[in-house]
This record gives structure tokens, sequence and C-alpha cells, in this order.
């Protein structure tokens, strides 16, 4: 019997609602059992990949307060995610190109050590904080905008990297062709973004910044989302 109530469990975190789209601007593709356009106040599932195009951008809030932010031309997936309000919460996602940014919520105070973002390279952990990160085939670049996280890179190592500071990921030109632009269309392939080799990494550097936000939303006939309340 405890078995069969977690597999509910397990069905409902799977394919429930995770999050809610609170703003938007251009045309934006998520990818579920088909291709379905993005729409304001849309809810996001677990499993969804989301990508964007030229000038498009949007926003997410998830359940236990944690806010995405999705530039344009970028693909960006949902892989896990589970809010129980315990240590059990886990959130896992995979930028697979272009510009995000997160400001962790509930679970990144709870269960912060199962909060990762994946890229090409490596993996973003954090300690409760506001980051962000532009995702190439050539560079990775990511910046914390307020307390820490730290990268730990496919290759090997551990990078902390603090308020204020940002971490670059130069990548040698991998041997495959330049990514295909604009959206997928229905009843066409996905488009799918190779992993680059771990011998196609070069050198990793560490500089002072001053980060500069994503250009805001805009307001007009869509709500600007507002920063939620740090997490009780």
């Amino acid at each position: 019997m405890k078995t069969v109530i977690l597999m509910i469990l397990g069905t409902l975190y799977s394919f429930g609602s995770i999050g809610t789209i609170m703003a938007l601007k251009g045309e934006i593709i998520i990818q579920r059992d088909d291709f379905i356009e993005a729409k304001m106040g849309m809810e996001i599932h677990q499993g969804d990949r989301v990508s964007t195009s030229k000038n498009s951008r949007m926003q997410v809030i998830l359940k236990d307060q944690t806010v995405i932010t999705i530039g344009a031309n970028s693909s960006f997936d949902f892989k896990e995610y589970l809010f129980d309000e315990s240590t059990n919460s886990k959130l896992t996602f995979k930028v697979n190109r272009g510009y995000f940014r997160s400001l962790t919520g509930k679970i990144g105070k709870i269960a912060p050590q199962r909060f990762k973002i994946k890229t090409i390279s490596a993996t973003i952990g954090v300690r409760g904080t506001d980051f962000d990160g532009n995702i190439t085939e050539q560079k990775e670049t990511i910046k914390c905008h307020s307390g820490a996280i730290w990268v730990k890179f496919d290759k090997g190592g551990v990078k902390n990297v603090l308020s204020g500071m940002q971490l670059n990921i130069a990548h040698r030109p991998p041997a495959i062709k330049p990514p295909m632009h604009g959206l997928p269309m229905k009843n066409d392939k996905m488009m799918q973004h190779p992993k680059i080799p771990p011998n196609h990494l070069s050198d990793i550097s560490t500089e002072i910044v001053k980060p500069k936000d994503l250009p805001p939303l805009p307001t007009e006939g869509t709500p600007q989302l507002i920063k939620p309340n740090p997490p009780s």
C-alpha cells in the first residue's frame, strides 16, 4: 500500500504544475508532449523545455517562490522539481543555451544542497542567492548578484563565486555544427544541443565585475513580476 501511495505521489510531482508564467514578451515555445505556445498565466510542469526566440523572454515563479528568468534565444529545461516544505525538496534545471537568471526561494534555504542548475560544462549550486548566466558554445559567463554560489566543473574541481564576482568558462571551438536559429515548429524535430566533450574545455578564469541586469520586461499589456519576499 505504501509503495502505491509513493507511486501516485511521484506521478503527481512529475505531471503537476510546478510554477506559473508571470511575465512574458515575444514568441516562446514550450515542449511538453507537443509544442505549445507560451501564454501569460500558463502553468509550467516538471519536464518542460522552454525555447525563446529573438527579443523574447519570460519569468516564471515556482511554488517555493524561486523566480526563473529566461532570456532571448535560450533553451531551458525544468528537469526535476519537488517542494514539500521539507529537506526532501529539490530542484534540478538545465540551461542548454542562452541567458537565465535565478532568484532562489524556499528550496534554496531549506535544502540548498538539492538546488542545482546544470550548464554545458558545470553544475551550479547555491547558498541562498541571486545569480545569472549566459551560456554559449564558446563561453559560459556566470555572475553572482548577491549571496554566494558554487560551480562544480564536469572536468573536475569546484569554484566558489561570491557576490559581485563573475566566473568565465571558455570553451575551445568544438567540432560541431553551429546552433540553429529560431524556434522548433510543430511536427519538426526539437533542436539537439550536443554536449561539449571535456577535452574541448580550456582554462577557467575569474574576475570581479559589476553585473548587468537583464532589461526589464515591458509593463504594457503584461504585469511586471514583483520580487517575492525572502523565505520565512
